[in-house]
């Protein structure tokens, strides 16, 4: 499908990961009350510009659950290298769920599963409704695995909060030499050192890159090893990296496992009858803004509501809804 032809547009949230990165990018805020409010703000901030920019039909909020997931319940170890989160940041992870509410965003959330695996159901489930496009903000690149054209892209951070990139299917080639789907098999044979996900020993980044591109999925990789080694010899695959892929099938099998985004969650889920323009009053996000003394933020929320207003007095004049201009994905989260 040509770009620009999508009639309907959702945004799918990674609160967690997007919070995680306002709390380290920005100062240490606190109300005149002592609430830790910097995290908090960033997210607020971004979740405006989203909106104003993007102008999206939908807005869903992923988050994790604090019980332990799946993966960590198979693999002891999983992330078990990342620093334990801060009191400050945990309050806010907890607070955070107010601004959602308070700007009519739906939370969606599953025990035993990671914000990822939500978002990857929601994507699975809305993957029949071919003039929408999805559009995945994250502070990770783990989504990057359900791109899918333009269809599917991400809008994740590169550094801090202001410098941001959107990938499709196109800019994950760009970036990796290989599709979207065969992500997982990279972090497969290659590992994941930020999820403590182990891979294969002694294969990089160029091996891993190079057994993708020629041979495809690490199965495939298996199955024509055992089949005739000297295809791979002929492909410049050297006879020490045959041998040490022979010797930890186990382990590339099961960390592409750990790395694969589950999209079977089981949540309950339907598209709103109503898109969220319709659905959003601005006065209770004002009530939050002014509770966490978010003062310049108050006067941008109240536009963000003045706007829906004048939109849904405009739908109410027209015999239908007009198809909505799909505008350039450059985003960039400008916080006052």
């Amino acid at each position: 499908m040509a770009r620009n032809s999508y009639k309907t547009k959702i945004v799918l949230i990674d609160a967690h990961a997007i919070l995680h990165r306002a709390y380290h990018a920005l100062p240490d805020f606190s109300s005149s009350k002592g609430e830790p409010t910097g995290g908090l703000y960033g997210l607020a901030s971004m979740l405006i510009r989203i909106i104003t920019e993007l102008k999206p039909d939908y807005i869903f909020a992923c988050y994790d659950r604090p019980e332990p997931t799946f993966r960590k319940q198979v693999y002891e170890d999983y992330k078990a290298k990342r620093p334990k989160a801060e009191p400050e940041l945990v309050a806010q992870i907890i607070r955070s769920r107010d601004i959602f509410t308070a700007l009519h965003i739906p939370i969606f959330d599953q025990p035993g599963f990671e914000a990822d695996d939500i978002i990857g159901t929601l994507v699975k489930k809305l993957e029949k409704n071919k003039e929408t496009q999805i559009i995945i903000a994250s502070g990770d690149m783990d989504t990057l695995q359900l791109v899918d054209d333009d269809r599917v892209v991400v809008f994740t951070l590169k550094k801090g909060l202001n410098d941001t990139i959107i990938y499709d299917e196109k800019g994950v080639k760009e970036r990796y030499g290989f599709a979207p789907q065969y992500l997982i098999d990279y972090k497969g044979l290659r590992g994941d050192p930020s999820d403590n996900i182990i891979g294969v020993e002694g294969i990089g980044e160029k091996t891993a890159t190079t057994l993708i591109q020629e041979f495809g999925e690490i199965e495939n990789i298996y199955k024509q090893i055992k089949k005739d080694e000297q295809v791979l010899l002929a492909k410049g695959v050297k006879a020490r990296i045959i041998e040490i892929l022979k010797a930890s099938e186990e382990e590339a099998i099961f960390s592409k496992t750990l790395a694969t985004i589950r999209r079977d969650t089981n949540i309950d889920f339907k598209l709103p009858e109503q898109p969220w323009v319709k659905t959003f009053d601005s006065a209770k996000a004002e009530e939050l803004f002014s509770e966490l003394e978010f003062r310049t933020l108050i006067g941008r929320v109240k536009k963000l509501g003045d706007s829906a207003v004048s939109l849904k007095n405009d739908e109410e004049n027209k015999p239908q809804v007009s198809e909505q201009e799909i505008k350039p994905l450059a985003i960039a989260l400008w916080l006052i």
